[in-house]
């Protein structure tokens, strides 16, 4: 396949002066991006890091919806582990620095891999909250037993390295230093690069977030529903007239005949409320969990959409790098809502940045051996 790099080694007649820089970005601008590149790389890998081992820390963590919140860290992780080289050939003229482009290759399927595991984890999550939610606790534990989570992960990165690499084996693209973008990423001078660039923004995009679109609204509509009619029977309960009340408490007094029995049946009452009023904190919880995702989502959908419209637009071709910049702070982004919002994860999360590991709530058999080791020392 003819590429930029044979097409140099041509006869001087017909090559490209050394001096002129064949990248459709100016240098300037490339130094600029590349500084924003290493800065999330380090955001990103620091920040992934800690969801990572707050999970490893905590039992509390564990579940199975977290599950794929750290498979999602794993994502930004292993694809902000392409940034340093990116950043390498974007600061570079007309070739790779260095003398092999094997560090290139690996960083461009970082990159893509990686984007593409993080969008179908988000559709994992999306579809695990609207089972959880608007699904019985039986269904929920079908579905969502460990082997089948354990199988629902490993399709999110075989999805994404079959939209990789499968079009690479069959010839259509290339990976590695692109010349117009200055990135280690498909090479649009490859005859069949848009062919690739299609297959990325058809197989990256529009399946995942249907997904989505569909779990996020039937959540809604199932929300809406339920506090709809919990506002129904509460204005119902308000409204019952003293009369109502009063023929009540002697309904209930003429069944209530010993002490004893009164003693039982008012134990039975406060353990019903008790156990109404846990089952309402477990929804509020579940709610704002969900809300927490959608919020995860949102952004990271704002952050990816500018790239991949380039990619299936072949005119807005010189967006293509700025577009990418964008998308990768969804990288390091995620962190920092879990820091702030996430009703599970912020407190220990603050517990780590702060070094206050022994004050982690329901701490992990690890982190109780480490805790008493430094005890002992």
């Amino acid at each position: 396949m003819a590429n930029f790099k044979n097409f140099s080694k041509q006869d001087n007649t017909s090559a490209k002066p050394m001096s002129e820089d064949p990248s459709l970005y100016p240098y300037e601008a490339r130094i600029g991006l590349a500084c924003v590149w290493i800065s999330v790389s380090i955001l990103g890998l620091v920040g992934n890091s800690l969801v990572i081992w707050s999970v490893i820390l905590s039992k509390k963590l564990r579940t199975v919806t977290n599950a794929f919140v750290v498979n999602l860290s794993v994502a930004d992780f292993w694809t902000s582990l392409s940034y340093p080289w990116i950043a390498v050939a974007l600061v570079s003229h007309d070739s790779w620095p260095l003398e092999s482009e094997v560090p290139c290759i690996i960083a461009a399927c970082q990159l893509y891999t990686g984007l593409g595991a993080s969008l179908y984890t988000l559709a994992s999550i999306a579809l695990n909250r609207a089972v959880l939610i608007t699904q019985p606790m039986n269904t929920y534990r079908v579905w969502y037993s460990p082997s089948k989570v354990t199988v629902m992960i490993a399709m999110t990165w075989i999805v994404s390295c079959s939209l990789v690499f499968i079009p690479l084996i069959l010839n259509i693209g290339e990976l590695g230093f692109d010349p117009e973008s200055n990135t280690c990423s498909d090479i649009d001078t490859n005859p069949r690069g848009e062919e690739y660039n299609l297959i990325q923004s058809l197989g990256f995009y529009p399946v995942p977030m249907l997904i989505i679109i569909c779990c996020y609204t039937a959540l809604y509509i199932h929300l809406k529903r339920h506090f709809r009619k919990q506002k129904a029977r509460n204005t119902y309960q308000e409204s019952a007239t003293p009369a109502d009340k009063s023929i009540g408490e002697r309904s209930v007094s003429l069944s209530v005949i010993t002490a004893d029995t009164s003693v039982s049946s008012q134990r039975e009452l406060t353990a019903d409320r008790s156990s109404k009023s846990h089952r309402q904190a477990i929804n509020r919880q579940q709610v704002s969990i969900t809300k927490n995702l959608f919020l995860v989502f949102c952004i990271f959908t704002l952050l990816l959409s500018p790239y991949y419209i380039s990619l299936a637009v072949p005119s807005s071709r010189k967006f293509v790098l700025y577009g990418v910049t964008i998308t990768i702070f969804n990288s390091c982004v995620n962190p920092i809502i879990y820091t702030i919002n996430h009703p599970q994860f912020k407190i220990v999360l603050r517990k780590i940045i702060q070094c206050r590991l022994s004050e982690i709530p329901e701490p992990s058999d690890f982190l109780k051996s480490v805790l008493t080791i430094n005890r002992r020392n």
